[in-house]
């Protein structure tokens, strides 16, 4: 089962039996199982209130005690890291406490996991910069032979001789993407890169609790100019994004200053969010810059490092070469969007890789 995703803020271990931690104004205690509660006094920060067969009356007694009516629960129609509580548990929960009035805690836990600390901050620096240390050293010992599967199975002996987890699901992350091919959420296969083709990386690690998400993009020998015009234009749509960030900036009104440096530059709008947070999970919930009516788009931003938190962080400065024959040049990739990845006439695709205009409507394939 998935543990909750609050847990490690409140009690910071896993339990075997049914738990709820209750934070009042002035006080919290944690309700669990008998078995459960040594670790739980152990770490001294609740009360702690132990059962034996039902978490119903020590629940009770617990709220009662704080002159609780209103009680905001751990659920939220659009954040996945505040919606830990089960529909079975909250049923349970509507017939343990009939008389209470419920709510959703997730703005509480939105601030929770968004206003990080100093110390969180610096554990997602070393977890960015640990990951960046093992794409370059991946890159460097690339050939023209290597695969996906071989580039991916790579990265986790590195990270097995480390100690890491992966940011996501293992057997997904790294998600590598070679030649002309689908981008997507997708296992690595037995695909390469030829000469002028591309080598796209979605990857991140977890250390010491927090987790990277980083994309880059390589182009094997030199860089056509389409895609050196195309590394410029996304380069500016993260400028903006960055100028728009600030304390209290709402989040579509940053996603918006980044679509329009890009759609201003004639490229089609991307089909997703310009950045989102992360801390203890690669998507951590919380603030985030998506467009103007969604759930994202309405939450505020908070601080983001340039050129990190966003969902176009890959299009980075170019890179150094490294052998004539893999020379690498950092350069966006357009995911989504129907943009010919090779950027050549295709007979789809113009002479600048963009899709040809059809007379009926839908996207170019």
């Amino acid at each position: 089962m998935s543990p909750e995703p609050c847990f490690p803020y409140l009690l910071g271990f896993d339990v075997v039996w049914p738990t709820a931690v209750v934070v009042g104004p002035a006080s919290s205690a944690v309700v669990l199982g008998r078995h459960d509660a040594p670790t739980a006094r152990d770490l001294g920060v609740h009360e702690v209130r132990a059962y034996d067969e039902s978490i119903a009356g020590a629940l009770r007694d617990v709220l009662d005690g704080m002159d609780a009516e209103r009680v905001a629960l751990n659920y939220d129609r659009d954040d996945v890291v505040a919606d830990g509580l089960s529909h079975g548990l909250f049923l349970q929960l509507r017939d343990y406490l009939p008389d209470r009035e419920f709510t959703s805690a997730s703005d509480l836990i939105r601030r929770l996991r968004g206003e990080k600390s100093e110390t969180e901050y610096e554990r997602v620096r070393a977890a960015a910069a640990e990951t960046e240390e093992l794409l370059q050293t991946a890159t460097a010992t690339w050939t023209p032979e290597t695969t996906e599967r071989e580039f991916a199975e790579f990265l986790h002996e590195r990270m097995a001789e480390r100690g890491l987890d992966s940011a996501w699901a293992w057997d997904y992350c790294p998600t590598v993407h070679m030649g002309d091919r689908e981008v997507g959420h997708t296992l690595p296969g037995e695909h390469t890169v030829d000469q002028g083709e591309l080598l796209h990386v979605d990857f991140g690690i977890r250390r010491d609790g927090y987790a990277s998400d980083i994309q880059r993009l390589w182009v094997r020998g030199e860089a056509s100019a389409g895609l050196r015009e195309a590394f410029r234009d996304v380069r500016a749509a993260i400028d903006a994004g960055h100028d728009a960030l600030g304390p209290g900036a709402v989040g579509h009104e940053v996603d918006a200053a980044a679509r329009e440096a890009l759609t201003s530059r004639e490229w089609p709008a991307f089909e997703h969010a310009f950045g989102h947070q992360v801390g203890r999970a690669a998507h951590d919930g919380g603030p985030c810059s998506g467009r103007s009516g969604s759930a994202t788009g309405r939450r505020r931003a908070t601080r983001c490092a340039r050129g990190r938190c966003t969902r176009w962080s890959w299009a980075s400065r170019p890179s150094g070469g490294t052998s004539d024959k893999k020379r690498w040049s950092a350069s966006p990739r357009r995911a989504r969007s129907g943009w010919c990845r090779r950027r050549r006439n295709c007979g789809r695709c113009d002479p600048r890789g963009r899709p040809r205009r059809r007379a009926t409507p839908g996207a170019a394939r």
